[in-house]
């Protein structure tokens, strides 16, 4: 996988996603950020990107209904999901795994760094 690679990172925490997009910059990644789904599906369309970093809980349309948009269609259904979310415990990881959510990070647990080890896990 090209170090380029475009990553789109979905939270509406403005700061904590522009940590994200820094460390993934530095790890040589092209990150993108939306601040909520309708921003993502318009950032995915601009920039095809080859995973994206998701929170579920936000304002207006959530991660979910990110989710459900993507998987009905075939051209965005194999992007690969890293969810970041304060409740990563109370989220059913078995339900996800059918959205092509590959990897659930704990924001409260988490060190920084932990999004380009998910990020490099989940590209081929």
């Amino acid at each position: 996988m090209s170090v380029l690679a475009p990553i789109l990172i979905v939270d509406d925490d403005g700061w904590l996603a522009s940590q994200y997009s820094r460390t993934l910059e530095i790890a040589g990644y092209r990150p993108f950020v939306a601040a909520n789904a309708l921003e993502a599906m318009d950032m995915i369309d601009k920039h095809h990107p080859h995973a994206i970093v998701l929170d579920i809980f936000m304002p207006g349309p959530n991660g979910i209904v990110l989710l459900h948009e993507m998987r009905s269609h075939s051209d965005l259904a194999n992007i690969p999901i890293i969810v970041c979310s304060n409740s990563a415990s109370d989220i059913p990881h078995g339900n996800l795994a059918k959205y092509g959510v590959m990897a659930v990070l704990d924001k409260t647990t988490m060190h920084p760094d932990d999004i380009v080890t998910a990020v490099r896990r989940v590209l081929p």
